[in-house]
């Protein structure tokens, strides 16, 4: 689904955010990309949005050489392709159904696709009630389901999230991750790129972890920190746990089981369209 191979983004000045990436993410997987800040998570969710160009390699997006694409389809490769942003950037004078509605009809999808398809999503994020309201009229949480149902109203195959909980409380995040969950569990795939410890120990889904622009592990259900046993079967003598001045602390076990809790608390039945059909 999505393939990077020896990829390397320099800026000019000189800063390396990518160094020789190699990260292969197969259909329908839940990846979080996780580092401190500065660390290259967010550019790679750049690099495979094509936002920017990379320095060298290549990179595939749903069987795609998107760095040999052309400029002129590079909107069609995002039509394929949801994005969330820890900023929402929706459109503030346009209603939540007008927000979503906009991706359809960008596609040129008719009036009476629309209509139903924003009436479903919109129920699927919770927001059914609030069709109607303008951005700032919700709450943070409020608008990032916003957020989340136009990216996914055209169902597409992946969804990029970069930092979706970053602006939001751990409860209002804790309701995000549900619902990307469902997303996932439709077969979507999602990479998502965060820097929230106790969500990626709740969820444990795939970790990559990147530090300096490189990836330094890659673990099928991991923890955002390398636990002692991870240590241990790789033979490294560092140990966890040990962390610059000013990194974030890392969260107690106490708030990672209590999230997990909140996050597996719930799981509504979210069908696929072929399951609808």
């Amino acid at each position: 689904m999505i393939r990077l191979q020896d990829v390397t983004k320099v800026y000019e000045g000189g800063t390396v955010a990518a160094r020789d990436v190699n990260l292969d993410i197969q259909r329908g997987e839940f990846v979080f990309l996780v580092g401190p800040s500065g660390s290259g998570k967010s550019t790679l969710i750049r690099l495979m949005l094509r936002q920017e160009p990379i320095t060298r390699g290549t990179i595939w997006v749903a069987g795609k050489d998107i760095t040999a694409l052309p400029n002129w389809k590079v909107p069609y490769l995002r039509r394929s392709i949801g994005t969330v942003f820890q900023d929402f950037k929706l459109l503030p004078n346009k209603t939540v159904a007008e927000n979503i509605a906009f991706t359809l009809e960008v596609l040129g999808r008719p009036r009476s696709v629309v209509k139903p398809q924003v009436e479903q999503v919109l129920d699927l994020v919770g927001l059914d009630g609030k069709a109607d309201r303008y951005p700032r009229q919700l709450s943070g949480g409020e608008q990032q389901r916003v957020s989340v149902a136009r990216a996914f109203v055209n169902r597409p195959p992946i969804l990029l999230a970069d930092e979706p909980t970053g602006n939001l409380d751990p409860a209002t995040s804790v309701g995000i991750m549900k619902l990307l969950d469902r997303i996932n569990r439709t077969g979507t795939t999602i990479v998502m790129a965060t820097h929230d410890h106790a969500i990626v120990d709740a969820m444990q889904r795939r970790v990559v972890a990147v530090e300096n622009g490189a990836v330094v592990r890659d673990d099928a259900t991991g923890r955002y920190e390398t636990t002692m046993q991870q240590v241990i079967d790789a033979g490294s003598t560092s140990i966890p746990g040990d962390q610059p001045t000013g990194a974030p602390p890392e969260p107690s076990v106490e708030a990672a089981e209590k999230t997990e809790e909140s996050i597996g608390s719930e799981s509504p039945n979210v069908e696929s369209e072929g399951e609808q059909k």
